[in-house]
């Protein structure tokens, strides 16, 4: 084997795993180049690109209120996710009485597609598309399957979601956000207030218990996942999807700079 044979394999085992490299770190490498000016709702997303502050501002009866942008495909379905970031005023049961914990017939469910979506801008409702999500079927459904799927505009979070590991059961289909997945301070990333108030309160999530037919899990006061009777109170914190390309724009708020959905109004 002659020297110049010799060097092109090595030069090209070499070559082979810089680019090895570079694929497996081609995330890593993202954060060495500037942040990209975000031109549609998919730039902010948190595992798009966190440095950017993964926050839109929608308004809400005209008054412009903060987001988080978690994923740019939430469940595999295409759209990105915005959660609330402060809770809804007031805090609601689950059910009526003892009934089961059932998200489909929730008192949450209710609330935000027959009133909480009126506070969006019309242009925004009509952007909002349907996403598929898994829940645990009704007793009288419960024959079908483990996991019944049902469509919303506007839902609640599943504790997969928001990082439950143990000791949990696959009624959704979903997965945990990366959000939720973060290195120490788990339990503060759970944590919601009111706005305006440094108290945290529990907020449902869309997940029934599976061995407590009347039990919805929540995220507690302390960021930790419990159980809530159905009848009894915590806090609604909606989600919904938007397709990436949706455009946002800068404006300057509090003498700082936000992102804001482009509306039509």
């Amino acid at each position: 084997m002659t020297i110049k044979k010799v060097f092109l394999i090595v030069f090209s085992l070499l070559f082979s795993i810089a680019v090895m490299a570079l694929l497996i770190n081609r995330e890593k490498l993202v954060y060495l180049l500037p942040a990209k000016e975000p031109q549609v709702l998919r730039d902010l997303a948190y595992d798009k690109d966190k440095r950017l502050g993964y926050t839109v501002h929608v308004k809400e009866d005209g008054k412009l209120v903060p987001y988080l942008v978690l994923t740019k495909n939430y469940i595999d379905q295409g759209n990105v996710l915005l959660l609330r970031k402060h809770l809804v005023e007031p805090s609601m049961s689950f059910r009526e009485g003892w009934e089961e914990a059932y998200y489909g017939h929730s008192i949450p469910d209710a609330f935000m597609h027959k009133d909480f979506i009126k506070r969006l801008p019309k242009d925004v409702q009509e952007n909002i598309p349907l996403t598929e999500l898994g829940i645990k079927p009704s007793a009288k459904n419960a024959g079908m399957g483990h996991i019944e799927k049902i469509k919303r505009k506007l839902f609640l979070l599943s504790d997969i979601d928001v990082g439950n590991y143990k000791g949990r059961v696959r009624f959704e289909d979903d997965r945990n956000l990366l959000y939720f997945k973060r290195k120490g301070g788990v339990k503060e990333d759970r944590l919601a207030y009111l706005d305006g108030d440094s108290t945290p309160y529990s907020w449902w999530l869309r997940t029934a218990f599976a061995t407590a037919s009347g039990v919805a899990k929540v995220v507690s006061y302390e960021g930790k996942f419990g159980g809530g009777g159905v009848p009894y109170p915590a806090h609604v914190r909606p989600a919904f999807t938007l397709p990436p390309e949706t455009e946002v724009e800068e404006k300057e708020s509090d003498e700082q700079t936000i992102y804001v959905l482009k509306t039509d109004k």
